[in-house]
């Protein structure tokens, strides 16, 4: 019994300190999810290679959200929540970059990302 008191008392220590996180399920499918994370991959690394600037944190989280809305409003996904944002992110962020990079410059990607920047609406036509 004096266990239990002891977990429960952590735990609201934990709900303290992070907050009551309420868990969601993300809406895309993981094979979407994948998909875009390696699109993001790629974009990162060319990113990286044409600015020689990184867009990792704030910034990527922010692009990943302007292309999911972009996707919603066009109707090649029904939805997307912060947890698909944050898996699209990791997988992105976990890929090997060199790989991508090979990728991307092996198939002649590298026409894609402004294309997608426009698309997100960073760059005008």
């Amino acid at each position: 019994m004096r266990e239990q008191n002891l977990t429960i008392r952590k735990m609201g220590i934990i709900d303290k300190i992070f907050g009551k996180n309420k868990i969601t399920k993300p809406l895309l499918d993981p094979k979407t999810q994948s998909f875009i994370g390696i699109e993001f991959a790629m974009y990162l690394s060319w990113v990286e290679e044409t600015t020689k600037k990184s867009i990792m944190g704030k910034e990527l989280t922010r692009r990943i959200e302007l292309f999911l809305k972009k996707e919603k409003e066009i109707g090649r996904i029904n939805d997307f929540n912060e947890d698909d944002v944050t898996m699209i992110n990791i997988l992105a962020l976990s890929s090997d970059i060199d790989r991508a990079k090979e990728n991307r410059k092996n198939n002649n990607l590298d026409h894609r990302w402004p294309k997608m920047e426009e698309h997100i609406g960073l760059k005008k036509k």
